[in-house]
């Protein structure tokens, strides 16, 4: 079960001259709620790269826009893990407004050494925070 659910307000800033959100606004909307998904387990992105010099970067990300959201709009996304290997993990992620689903999408993160840029294995004791296990 995924218990985790950002909340967020649809903006003037976000909208086009009709009050419908811009389709690259959701891009935003998803990296708030990975951000946030990230602190409601306890990890927070400098202190990743503090303590264990790694870095999360999105890799690939499709997203299916299925009803438009409107100017004053209050989203509700969530993010979950579908999958995860040492480097890579696939996120899933969804926007409703109450219980509508109005967009979804899978993106792709991968760890990467904060230094270099390149690859490196995901440390554990971080991934179990994610996935929901104990170190």
């Amino acid at each position: 079960m995924n218990d985790f659910c950002y909340k967020c307000r649809v903006y003037y800033e976000h909208t086009d001259a009709g009050g419908v959100v811009y389709h690259g606004r959701y891009v935003n909307f998803f990296d708030q709620a990975r951000t946030e998904w990230l602190r409601y387990h306890g990890l927070e992105q400098n202190q990743m790269r503090r303590e264990a010099g790694v870095l999360l970067v999105v890799h690939g990300i499709q997203i299916d826009y299925l009803q438009p959201a409107f100017l004053d709009d209050e989203l509700l996304i969530d993010c979950r893990v579908k999958s995860h290997s040492g480097v890579r993990m696939v996120l899933v992620q969804s926007i409703r407004i109450a219980d509508k689903l109005i967009a979804k999408a899978e993106v792709t993160v991968v760890s990467v050494n904060d230094q270099r840029f390149k690859p490196m294995r995901f440390p554990t004791r971080y991934l179990n925070k994610l996935i929901g296990q104990n170190d």
